[in-house]
């Protein structure tokens, strides 16, 4: 019995410190930019550490509501996210570098003088790069840079954005 509760001990201690959490979730805000215009944009994430060094991440970001000029017409449009990713990641002591890659499911809602056109919806690419440095065991706070793909009047396009993130690991 006590072999066991060794070895489950030993597995529990390695398997920390190689992989990421079993279980995080955070936020972020920063500014986006969408065709030269920006706004503050703002997210939610959730993720697990399915093996050492790789994760699946999904989230929510609201992009903001930018001005646009389509086809002579101005007008706002206001630009959501949620995505699914792939998150490859390695830790140097506190620090955690990582990247991310999936599909985003995006909706741009038009206002204004631009009210008249269909909103866009679809799927598209995203992708982000970020680090992270743990203050103590379970919060880590950090920057990221993201872009996802979306469709301006059926044309497509990108939004980026540079946030400030909170994470919490929870196992």
């Amino acid at each position: 019995m006590k072999t066991k509760l060794s070895i489950l001990a030993l597995a529990l201690c390695s398997t920390s410190a190689l992989a990421d959490s079993w279980l995080y979730a955070g936020g972020q805000i920063g500014q986006s930019d969408i065709e030269g215009e920006s706004d503050t944009t703002y997210g939610l994430h959730v993720g697990t550490g399915i093996l050492p060094l790789i994760g699946i991440e999904a989230g929510y970001f609201n992009h903001g509501k930018v001005g646009l000029n389509v086809d002579g017409t101005k007008g706002d449009g206001d630009f959501s996210s949620l995505y699914l990713a792939v998150k490859p990641s390695i830790d140097f002591g506190p620090f955690h570098i990582y990247a991310k890659g999936g599909i985003n499911a995006f909706n741009v809602d038009y206002k204004g003088s631009l009210s008249a056109i269909d909103k866009d919806d679809g799927v598209s690419y995203m992708y982000g790069v970020g680090a992270e440095y743990f203050l103590l065991d379970n919060i880590s706070v950090g920057a990221s840079y993201q872009a996802f793909g979306v469709d301006i009047d059926g044309d497509s396009d990108s939004v980026s954005s540079f946030t400030g993130n909170v994470t919490f690991h929870f196992l």
